[in-house]
């Protein structure tokens, strides 16, 4: 009954076809060669599972890794940077140009002021001092080819503005500015001038002590510290004090 009932189906299957022996056989060793296939493909399968699997957690860590590499040369770049700015004394050479231009900008308004806008302060590339003369077309020349008094002054509007770089940047303000001769090499507009500037620093809350044998100057100064010679009989120095 069962082989009857098989035979049944099988009939069923073909439908009335005759598959012969040969066909068999073929038929047998094709179904033999697509099993071996579809094995070696569900192993292939597995084994790209498994490669892509691995590839999936390297490309994490590639990717972490390559995010760190990424820091790590940004930061290799700056560390490169710093060392070429602090090789030998180019850091404290480029704060020293900066500080020289900013004492150079401040002096040239204090020159500029002590002169009516004739002359002003540059540095050149060399990082010495130039003057700017702005009569005559903004001329630059050396500072060399100035007169007397025309040096003072500019020796004067430099510490005047190299005292305020200071008092910036100290703990503690400085509240007096000395000055030592200088005075006798200025005419009388010159001399006005300068004496109008000191009267103006006095104004803002900066002391100037002078020290000058010129009495024109001495004139103007509303409080002295008169300072009298030894004398041959013994007696000492004499200081007094005189106040307008």
């Amino acid at each position: 009954q069962a082989l009857r009932a098989q035979l049944a189906q099988l009939a069923a299957k073909l439908h009335g076809r005759v598959l012969s022996a040969d066909e068999w056989a073929l038929a047998q060793a094709q179904l033999s060669a697509a099993k071996a296939s579809a094995s070696a493909a569900l192993e292939a399968r597995a084994q790209a599972a498994q490669g892509a699997s691995e590839l999936t957690a390297r490309h994490a860590r590639w990717c972490e890794l390559e995010s760190r590499r990424a820091e790590q040369a940004a930061q290799l770049e700056r560390l490169g940077k710093l060392q070429a700015v602090l090789k030998a004394n180019a850091f404290v050479e480029y704060l020293a140009e900066e500080q020289l231009m900013q004492v150079s900008r401040a002096a040239s308004e204090r020159l500029g002021e002590l002169t009516r806008r004739r002359y002003a302060i540059e540095v050149d590339s060399g990082g010495g001092f130039v003057i700017r003369d702005d009569a005559n077309g903004g001329v630059k020349r050396p500072v060399s080819t100035l007169s007397g008094g025309e040096t003072f002054l500019t020796s004067l509007a430099l510490a005047l503005a190299l005292s305020a770089q200071i008092q910036l940047k100290g703990e503690y303000p400085l509240e007096f500015f000395f000055l030592d001769e200088g005075f006798g090499t200025l005419d009388q507009d010159l001399l006005d001038m300068v004496i109008g500037a000191l009267e103006k620093l006095h104004m803002d809350s900066l002391a100037v002590g002078v020290i000058s044998h010129v009495p024109e100057l001495r004139a103007r100064l509303t409080r002295k510290l008169i300072v009298h010679p030894a004398e041959p009989s013994g007696r000492g120095s004499r200081i007094v004090l005189e106040e307008l």
